[in-house]
């Protein structure tokens, strides 16, 4: 009689039960390997393999002969989550076409030794290295880093476009090949993506991400995904790892490290140092006081604490990166006018050594020739001394403005000088109608408001207007007719009607186009301001309110450019004596701004940030100011702690900027 399974005994060579178990289990989840085919693929080589996955070098023999990469996961049933990313990954990758994305071939799933079914997907083939190990066996220059970098982040942004952030963009996954000279750039590992909206695609491709989950490589996390926020995960979040993959491929580290990735360091302890980061300049991490200027302050723009402060995505970096490779100015710059016209100088300076050169070579060339050319020959010499004398006047103006932090205070003064003198370089080299003498009219106008010059602005914002209705740029002509109607209105009177018509027409001109900028904002509010120079208030109200809701929907929540907005109306109803109304919308405006900290004025901060804490403490200032103003109104003394709050705000607002309207209201309340 058999045994009963009760009673049943094992053979004599069994494994005891324990690895009995854990043989069966291995048994159970065994994944192709090496010399098996997946679908049409042979897999020849294991490339690489995670806690989840493998991937293959693998060939196709029919329909096509080619090399591919094959990536398949190895436990289908270990876990619901990870298989659910694993078909994300692919149903994202099927998404994207990108030439920096490697592209998906073919999908599907494959039954196991054991008869369990692995999904699995096919991309071409990369023959590449890690970005940072391909820039070291390169010896890459600052340039080339750069452009690395561009082009990741122009192949992440193609990605937010379509609603995906990586949340996973280290150096292993930004791989590069080919040679100094033609370098090629892929971003890859999509396995832990993020779909913003996941209603536009499939389940496939939706986020499965649960509360508190980590997702990502701690020494590349921005503090908000640390935190294990993955609401407010996004786009920003990819460029602030992007800004550390610039630091590793510039300064050769990642700054704030908690001692390597894994190892021996807690994975607790590594997600508080990246939650808790600080991150110093460039080229102090570097060791390197050539990295100062224009690189560290894009990569000090890509690692700004909070998300609003960043690019918005890959793409806007990109965009940037592109500028300065080009020698264009860059959004990252300090904002005002000391880089402006900084830039203006360089970007003159090898022109007007071509036209010396010229000049030099004309002398020369024709010193033998008829008394006419000889002539001819000391008229050039002479503008040439002209130039030179233009270039040196304007070196000596610009020195006061150089060695300054970003978010200092600029003295507006010597930086119209300064422009004045480059404007009248160009205009002598160039000519009033090249490119470069218009774009230094426009730093000079805008130099001129700042100084309250409106008269002289409003010359050169009509020479530009002239120029570009000439040339037929459409674009440049409503744009300068903005500024021109900004420069009316700040000369008030008679002008502010033209000043109406100019911004109106800016905005009809911008909603034409196929994607309306945010400028249209800006211009809605600029018809506030115009109304209310006219002395319509409840016109101002409406066109302020306007601009809030245009801002409510282009930005988002915590942007600067909404707070502004809230600034606006709340200075509205706060001129108009509703007090409650203004402290509830300078509330909204000030929301969230408290964890910027309270650094000193000459401190470098980044140029975002400096204008936050310069409108931060202007609204905590009419905050206070209202307190003191309606205890007065009502017979009563002001606090004194109001008091002495609203003369220390004072002192902090003329330490970031000095010319502030506000000031004469909080120095003598």
């Amino acid at each position: 009689m058999s045994p009963s399974p009760d009673n049943a005994t094992a053979p004599d060579d069994a494994p005891p039960p324990d690895e009995a178990m854990r043989l069966l289990g291995a048994a159970r989840i065994l994944p192709p390997g090496v010399g098996e085919r997946v679908g049409l693929y042979e897999l020849r080589a294991e490339i690489g393999r995670g806690a989840a996955s493998a991937v293959f070098r693998a060939h196709q023999e029919a329909p096509v002969r080619r090399e591919v990469a094959l990536k398949v996961l190895l436990d289908p049933s270990a876990s619901s989550s990870v298989a659910t990313r694993f078909r994300r990954e692919r149903a994202l990758l099927a998404r994207l076409a990108h030439p920096g994305i490697v592209p998906l071939l073919d999908a599907g799933e494959v039954e196991g030794a054991s008869g369990s079914m692995h999904p699995w997907f096919a991309m071409p083939l990369v023959e590449g290295d890690a970005a940072d190990r391909w820039c070291e066996r390169f010896a890459a220059s600052r340039a080339l880093c750069l452009r690395i970098l561009e082009e990741a982040a122009r192949a992440v942004g193609a990605a937010h476009a379509l609603g995906i952030v990586h949340r996973d963009l280290k150096p292993s996954n930004v791989l590069v090949s080919g040679t100094a000279d033609s370098p090629t750039v892929h971003v890859i590992d999509f396995g832990i993506a993020k779909l913003l909206d996941a209603s536009a695609g499939d389940a496939a491709a939706s986020d499965a991400t649960r509360a508190g989950a980590v997702v990502g490589t701690p020494e590349f996390m921005s503090p908000e995904q640390a935190d294990l926020d993955q609401a407010r995960v996004g786009p920003a979040s990819d460029v602030y790892a992007l800004g550390l993959l610039a630091c590793v491929l510039l300064a050769g580290r990642v700054p704030g490290a908690s001692g390597g990735q894994g190892g021996a360091t807690p994975l607790g302890a590594r997600l508080r140092a990246a939650a808790a980061r600080e991150v110093p300049p460039l080229d102090e991490l570097a060791g390197d006081r050539s990295l100062r200027g224009e690189v560290a302050w894009i990569v000090a723009k890509c690692l700004a604490p909070r998300p609003e402060f960043r690019y918005a995505s890959g793409s806007a970096l990109a965009a940037d990166l592109e500028r300065l490779r080009n020698g264009a100015p860059i959004s990252a710059a300090p904002p005002d006018a000391g880089y402006e016209v900084t830039y203006v100088l360089r970007r003159h300076r090898a022109a007007l050594i071509g036209a010396v050169a010229a000049i030099a070579a004309i002398v020369g060339g024709f010193w033998w020739n008829a008394r006419t050319e000889r002539a001819r020959a000391e008229r050039e010499a002479s503008r040439s001394t002209e130039l030179s004398q233009l270039l040196e006047r304007a070196r000596l103006q610009l020195q006061p403005l150089t060695g300054r932090g970003r978010g200092d205070a600029v003295d507006n003064t010597k930086a119209a000088e300064v422009a004045e003198t480059l404007h009248a370089i160009n205009r002598s080299a160039l000519g009033p109608a090249a490119v470069e003498t218009q774009q230094s009219a426009l730093v000079l106008a805008r130099a001129f408001d700042r100084v309250d010059r409106f008269a002289d602005s409003e010359a050169l914002y009509r020479e530009m207007l002239a120029q570009a209705e000439a040339t037929g740029r459409r674009g440049d002509v409503f744009g300068i007719g903005f500024w021109l109607g900004q420069n009316l209105r700040s000369q008030g009177g008679a002008k502010l009607d033209e000043a109406r018509r100019l911004v109106e027409a800016s905005i009809e001109y911008w909603q034409s186009l196929p994607s309306p900028p945010y400028s249209i904002c800006n211009a809605t509010i600029e018809l506030g301001l115009i109304a209310g120079a006219a002395g319509d208030f409840d016109r101002r109200r409406e066109m302020f309110e306007k601009g809030v809701a245009c801002a409510e929907a282009g930005t988002g929540a915590g942007s600067l450019r909404r707070r502004e907005a809230h600034g606006f109306l709340a200075d509205h109803f706060r001129e108009v004596g509703d007090f409650d109304s203004a402290r509830a919308w300078y509330g909204k405006a000030l929301d969230g701004l408290e964890s910027l900290g309270d650094p000193a004025p000459s401190q470098g901060i980044g140029a975002e940030s400096a204008a936050a804490l310069r409108w931060r403490e202007c609204w905590r200032g009419e905050l206070v100011w209202m307190r003191v103003e309606s205890a007065r109104k009502a017979g009563q003394e002001p606090d004194d702690a109001d008091l002495a709050a609203l003369a220390e705000l004072a002192v902090r607002i003329r330490g970031w900027d000095p010319g502030n309207q506000r000031l004469s209201r909080f120095e003598k309340p």
